[in-house]
């Protein structure tokens, strides 16, 4: 999805809420994710367990959408997640993806900006602020050893951020 793959219906926020059905729980995880980040309320993780074929991918899907930056006046139902939360509006947040099965130290990536990227925190440090973030744990991520504070030190200046991790 963050890679731009795919059929609209999945791609374009408009479509994609357009064709979901908001379910109880999709609504209250949609309902606690918009408090987390406007009042401080709802938890700060949530582990989806459901089983294959549960809809843990189009949850995930609702949540990178919903923290698109496109006007929520524009999304369907989500004027009802907004009240049920308490909001008047829903910030933008920087989106992270992380596929665990695509990423290991032993197979680096390398981003459109030359950056070499090994490590699980590595992409994610990347994909909050690109090479500037990426920079203040780079010698973590060519040694695969433990980034400590820094990862929090990350939250705080690149936040709000939504952090999507499958697999």
């Amino acid at each position: 999805m963050h890679l731009g793959e795919g059929t609209d219906e999945y791609r374009d926020p408009v479509e994609f809420f357009r064709r979901t059905y908001l379910t109880e729980s999709l609504k209250g995880m949609l309902v606690a994710a918009v408090q987390r980040l406007t009042t401080g309320g709802g938890d700060p993780v949530v582990q989806l367990q459901t089983n294959f074929g549960g809809g843990k991918t189009h949850s995930m899907l609702a949540l990178y959408h919903l923290f698109s930056g496109i006007a929520p006046t524009e999304l369907a139902g989500i004027d009802e997640v907004m009240s049920a939360a308490g909001a008047s509006r829903i910030p933008t947040a920087r989106r992270v993806v992380l596929v665990g099965n695509k990423i290991s130290p032993g197979n680096p990536s390398t981003k459109p900006d030359g950056t070499v990227v090994r490590t699980l925190w590595g992409e994610l440090a990347w994909q909050l602020g690109g090479k500037p973030a990426f920079a203040r744990l780079a010698a973590d991520d060519e040694k695969a050893t433990s980034p400590g504070d820094a990862l929090r030190e990350l939250f705080n200046d690149y936040g709000p951020c939504v952090i999507l991790v499958d697999e």
